[in-house]
């Protein structure tokens, strides 16, 4: 009896899958990096906005006093891509594996070398 085709075993989709989102997200990290730090630049300078209004201020505040939490560094974002990295390539990993473990089990029913 013969084994059935790759493409048959749902591990290969769920590798293929996997990889596709591993290989989409590296591409559109540079674009996405630059995206979002503008996005999140703009939203403290609303929440800054916010507080002047709030304290009846129009001056900023000091240096060194310009609130409890500073913005975050350069490479900081508040929504970062790398946990949807880290998933998918987990699932890649594991779903190779399994792959690789069904294609290599022994069969059932199959008899040793006598």
């Amino acid at each position: 009896m013969a084994r059935p085709g790759i493409a048959d075993s749902p591990w290969f989709w769920a590798m293929l899958f996997s990889a596709a989102g591993v290989v989409c997200l590296l591409v559109i990290l540079p674009q996405y990096a630059k995206r979002q730090r503008r996005l999140e630049m703009q939203y403290y300078a609303r929440q800054e906005i916010e507080r002047r209004q709030v304290e009846g201020s129009n001056a900023a505040r000091p240096q060194g006093q310009e609130g409890a939490a500073p913005p975050p560094a350069a490479g900081e974002l508040i929504i970062p891509l790398w946990p949807l990295l880290v998933l998918f390539s987990g699932m890649m990993i594991v779903s190779s594996a399994m792959l690789w473990r069904s294609k290599h089990a022994p069969r059932a029913g199959a008899t040793g070398p006598d």
